[in-house]
């Protein structure tokens, strides 16, 4: 084939796959704002349909993509507190408990996700009739609040009558967990410019639930709990990052039963009860949205932990620790190494490695800051 005809096949092509992705936009009116911002869209199958990514950074949705190998997988959308589920290509969608209809169906193309255009002009103002309206061919919507990571609360676990776990040299827990969180919140106050509270700034005792209440108290954007592990094998050592969970493996079970059983120790029976009261909230609308960010979020840490300590990689995990129920914002519990490892023992002492400690976990989570404000923030 002639090469200049071979170029115009190419530049034919071409047109036909731009073509299809024709570029657009809804206009939405932030009230009380009163020049539109637009939310592009493109042409797909011949409908108008806007990205999954735009709409998130534009309206500060959240969204979690369920995999299924039939490839019909199943996505969650929340907007306003509010769940939407949808089925690629599908035209249907879950909302309440009730199934709505929006004519075309939801998209997937490569690695991105497009919803009809009819599910912002007819859905959107269906659902919300009070807060949203069309109104000669642009939507009037509440502006969306700044949700960007302002605020974190950092917990150094135990302290005070609970020393947490203690090495074979004396080395004490709630010392390390105090150290590192107090180098990490001069690094995020510092280079980050936010706010950094902390549960304990000396060595005193808090309640397990005291911990969450101070977060959920100064409306915490962030809660990290910093702890060191401990086993009775000697030999088990690594770093590991937990988000909450009702569900545990063996060993995140061993590690739960570990953090929780101060609660019984330094407590009381009652207070046990009482936390395990707390197990509802799993199931509350709100706390879900935030488990996935909480994902993210010990995603990023244990990979930054174990990249900057070049440490063994335990991994991310989840359990139901008493400290994490009831914290409605991301929120983790990170496991620095093992007291009860001799080697890791005498690391864990050294004011360098916790140095170390402290800026690899301060890089994870200026990784999730920069990827989760720009969903969450004001374009």
């Amino acid at each position: 084939m002639p090469n200049k005809l071979k170029q115009i096949m190419i530049s034919a092509s071409l047109l036909l796959f731009f073509g299809s992705l024709t570029a657009a936009g809804i206009n939405l009116l932030f009230m009380p704002a009163k020049i539109p911002k637009q939310l592009p869209t493109v042409t797909l199958e011949g409908r108008s349909y806007v990205a999954l990514e735009e709409m998130n950074t534009l309206l500060h949705t959240m969204t979690r993509v369920e995999y299924s190998e039939y490839n019909d997988h199943r996505i969650y959308l929340w907007y306003n507190g509010q769940q939407f589920i949808f089925v690629t290509n599908s035209p249907y969608y879950n909302f309440g408990e009730g199934v709505f209809n929006m004519h075309f169906p939801f998209l997937q193309e490569g690695e991105e996700y497009y919803l009809p255009e009819t599910f912002i002009f007819q859905s959107l103002p269906l659902h919300f009739p009070k807060e949203i309206a069309l109104k000669n061919g642009v939507l009037q919507i509440p502006r969306p609040v700044d949700k960007g990571v302002k605020r974190i609360v950092l917990d150094p676990g135990h302290g005070g009558k609970d020393p947490g776990a203690v090495g074979k040299n004396g080395t004490r827990e709630k010392d390390i967990n105090l150290n590192v969180s107090l180098l990490l919140k001069s690094m995020l106050e510092k280079e980050l410019g936010v706010e950094v509270l902390m549960t304990r700034s000396d060595d005193r005792f808090i309640s397990l639930s005291g911990r969450t209440r101070f977060a959920m108290d100064n409306k915490a954007d962030l809660f990290v709990s910093l702890h060191t592990n401990a086993s009775r094998g000697r030999s088990a050592r690594g770093l590991e990052t937990y988000y909450l969970s009702t569900s545990s493996t063996s060993d995140s079970r061993a590690v739960e039963a570990l953090e929780n059983d101060v609660v019984e120790l330094y407590e009381g029976a009652e207070a046990k009860k009482a936390y395990d009261a707390l197990d509802f909230i799993l199931s509350d609308m709100s706390q879900t949205e935030f488990l996935e960010y909480s994902n993210e979020l010990a995603t990023l840490v244990q990979r930054n932990l174990v990249s900057g300590i070049q440490g063994p990689d335990r991994g991310v995990k989840q359990a139901s620790f008493y400290v994490l129920r009831g914290a409605f914002m991301p929120a983790i519990l990170i496991e620095m190494g093992f007291i009860s490892n001799l080697s890791e023992e005498a690391l864990l002492a050294n004011q360098e490695y916790q140095e170390r400690l402290a800026r690899t976990i301060f890089e994870g989570i200026k990784r999730f800051k920069y990827s989760y404000d720009r969903v969450r923030k004001i374009s």
